[in-house]
């Protein structure tokens, strides 16, 4: 796939300002494989916006144009209206998906006018102008745009679901797992401190593949439950529990879309058997091989973290080096460090 990304800013273009955002979008889609064919960053005149879009769509040299900045209120956000003059077809599921998403982090979302089509044989998408919120709002609506380019271009196969185990999340969540005894939670835990540390905000799920009692015998919220309460919640000013009873433990996408909407990015231990990105927690005296390569090659490995040199497909951590693995996962999840 051919892509170019167009920067609109007034600064940027007169050379007062570092254009970010680019950058951070091509970084994203090297992780994916896929490469940046131009970058060219205009001011925010809607007659040099309308210009260039219609000459990259028409050139017939890229399959998909990503713009970032200018989609929002003020004056001189002129964006999606200039897009809109160059769209033979608007697409509008691709902006209501990244507003859904980027509400989940700010009521300002909603502020956004963002738009995406098509014109001549490409797809066109408007992106937030920072960079932290371009990355996640192509990462929001990136499962259908392979395919949406696609059947722009005349593909005639048949549109198939996405396998369960692709389910599109509404944040970014990455699952450690690994063999018992080999240091996951140890490892997890010194990420979180890290991670919150430079100020982002989590949410953890730990897996539990047995039964479990966080409630005591004699506690008010234990003699409600025992009674026949199916959901029991307990809250105070500083914190609140939940303890719901269920006949199976829902899927991990409904935990994180039901229960973690106030964070950045969930971090979970264990569900090895999920479609989420997984890092593989290795320790050489624990065990030879690895769950998610060799017998087993896992699809949604990401990375590992080991003490001792492999040879592998996927990046290479250190298991005693937490810094390193948050540093990975704010490259790869969370579009970079916080600024």
């Amino acid at each position: 796939m051919k892509i170019a990304i167009l920067t609109l800013s007034d600064r940027s273009a007169r050379g007062e300002r570092a254009d970010a955002s680019a950058p951070a979008l091509a970084d994203w889609l090297a992780q994916r494989g896929y490469g940046v064919a131009q970058t060219e960053i205009i001011p925010d005149e809607t007659a040099i916006i309308v210009s260039t879009l219609s000459q990259w769509a028409d050139s017939g040299r890229f399959d998909l144009i990503l713009t970032t900045g200018g989609t929002g209120v003020a004056p001189r956000d002129v964006t999606p209206d200039a897009t809109l003059q160059v769209l033979d077809r608007v697409i509008p599921g691709i902006g209501e998906v990244m507003r859904s998403r980027s509400l989940l982090k700010t009521p300002n979302a909603m502020l956004s006018r963002a738009v995406a089509g098509i014109r001549s044989s490409c797809l066109i998408i408007n992106l937030p102008g920072s960079p932290k919120g371009a990355v996640e709002c192509l990462e929001a609506v990136w499962e259908a745009v392979p395919h949406g380019v696609a059947k722009i271009q005349g593909d005639p196969s048949d549109c198939v679901p996405l396998p369960a185990k692709q389910a599109v999340l509404p944040l970014p969540a990455v699952s450690f797992v690994a063999k018992s005894g080999t240091g996951k939670t140890t490892l997890l835990e010194q990420v979180v401190t890290e991670l919150k540390q430079r100020g982002w905000r989590l949410g953890v799920i730990k897996h539990d593949a047995h039964r479990f009692d966080i409630d005591h015998p004699g506690k008010d919220s234990y003699r409600l439950t025992a009674a026949g309460a199916d959901t029991m919640l307990i809250s105070s000013p500083e914190k609140l529990a939940v303890v719901k009873k269920h006949a199976a433990s829902p899927p991990i996408e409904e935990l994180i879309a039901t229960y973690f909407g106030d964070v950045d990015i969930v971090l979970t231990e264990g569900f090895k058997k999920s479609g989420l990105p997984k890092i593989e927690v290795h320790r050489a005296e624990r065990s030879s091989t690895l769950l998610c390569r060799g017998e087993d090659h896992d699809p949604s490995l990401v990375a590992v973290a080991s003490d001792e040199p492999l040879q592998l497909d996927v990046p290479l951590l250190g298991l005693n080096d937490p810094a390193g693995v948050a540093n990975f996962v704010e490259e790869r999840f969370l579009g970079g460090p916080k600024r």
